[in-house]
């Protein structure tokens, strides 16, 4: 069956890119012939943009008033650009090598309803590509508005990112998504959402990373596992988006408690706590740095995931300046570990393996049931 799926598939962010890569092989080893659609927005085209000047941003209104100094003051905002830049050579690798994208790349959503690609089921996800408080939830490509209206459409494991949504989000979200013939959300939240827009036969799903074994994952990575010249098992790995206090304070105190070596890995800046700073993981390096990893600490979703499917000692918190912590609290609370997020002491709980693995055959039940020729 030919499947094209869409998601934020190349942002330079390592959920984003991974769980794009599981979705495809998943689908690719059932058989399928799959597509991940190349769009690239102009919100989702400044993540190494060296002159990018986001309107938030101080030299906005440097800027506007003289546009050649953008050429000064841009570089200087996006410094950190640079010591990082190993960092998208690395995902621009993994891009180029193991994400099959379609040979259009579509800028908007004008070109791709003009020019639609070819397929028998579209699939949106996953990731939270109807977060109404990005850009991306606004935007009709991600809800599958293009397209002959006889092909199959299907979400899976799509998310909100949130727990409720605003009132004046609800007539464009129900709109979009009365096209669609299956849906299948990450969160119990966003199961909330859609029974309140009136979709009643929704479904839960787990994130695509879910859906290759552990074993699969360990062999993706293992090209990467001495990279870093690291030993299995012999330090913490930090991943925090923001040099949050909370998440500071507790990796220091897991170093002290376990006596090692915090090292973290670093989008935008550097980590002050950390033995050392990894400035140019690609996909592949953080899932090997996480499975080789003794305690994992972050506040990311993703990072979360693996530490889960390679069955880490780890801790979740979450991002202070976002409202989308349901996504985590979803998964922990169903694998039985709330006392892994937002701890203030190390704990003892496991991970409900039996519950983990009903929930994956479940996942993969929903793609192949509604993959087969005979519903097509």
């Amino acid at each position: 069956m030919k499947i094209k799926t869409i998601t934020c598939h190349n942002v330079y962010n390592y959920g984003a890119s991974l769980q794009a890569f599981a979705l495809q092989y998943y689908l690719q080893q059932q058989g399928h012939d799959v597509e991940i659609i190349n769009y690239r927005p102009w919100y989702n085209r400044d993540g190494y943009d060296l002159f990018a000047v986001p309107e938030v941003s101080w030299t906005y209104k440097i800027t506007r008033q003289c546009p050649p100094l953008r050429y000064i003051a841009a570089p200087i905002r996006n410094r950190h650009l640079l010591w990082t830049y190993g960092r998208k050579e690395a995902f621009d690798k993994f891009t180029g090598k193991l994400l099959r994208t379609t040979a259009v790349l579509y800028p908007d959503i004008d070109t791709l309803r003009s020019n639609p690609p070819d397929a028998d089921v579209y699939i949106a996800g996953s990731d939270q590509i109807w977060n109404p408080d990005m850009q991306n939830g606004w935007d009709p490509a991600f809800y599958l508005d293009f397209g002959d209206t006889g092909i199959r459409r299907l979400s899976y494991a799509a998310s909100f990112g949130i727990d409720t949504i605003e009132p004046e989000s609800k007539d464009f979200i129900r709109t979009n998504l009365s096209k669609f013939d299956s849906i299948a959300v990450r969160e119990k939240t966003g199961l909330s959402i859609l029974n309140d827009l009136g979709f009643t036969n929704s479904e839960q799903v787990l994130d695509p990373v879910f859906l290759l074994t552990r074993e699969q994952w360990r062999k993706v990575a293992v090209s990467q596992t001495k990279k870093y010249n690291l030993k299995s098992g012999e330090y913490i790995l930090l991943y925090d988006f923001i040099n949050d206090d909370k998440v500071r304070t507790f990796v220091k105190l897991c170093s002290k408690v376990t006596g090692l070596p915090i090292i973290a890995i670093n989008d935008l800046r550097r980590n002050s706590c950390a033995k050392r700073n990894i400035n140019n993981a690609g996909p592949l390096e953080f899932v090997s740095l996480i499975l080789n990893a003794a305690v994992v600490v972050s506040n990311s979703f993703h990072a979360t995931a693996f530490s889960c499917i390679f069955d880490k000692d780890f801790y979740t918190f979450p991002l202070s300046s976002q409202r989308n912590s349901s996504r985590m609290t979803d998964l922990l609370s169903s694998l039985g570990v709330m006392e892994r997020f937002s701890p203030t002491n190390m704990t003892t709980c496991h991970i409900d393996h039996v519950h983990l693995r009903k929930e994956m055959n479940r996942s993969m039940y929903f793609l192949d049931k509604n993959l087969t020729k005979e519903i097509i």
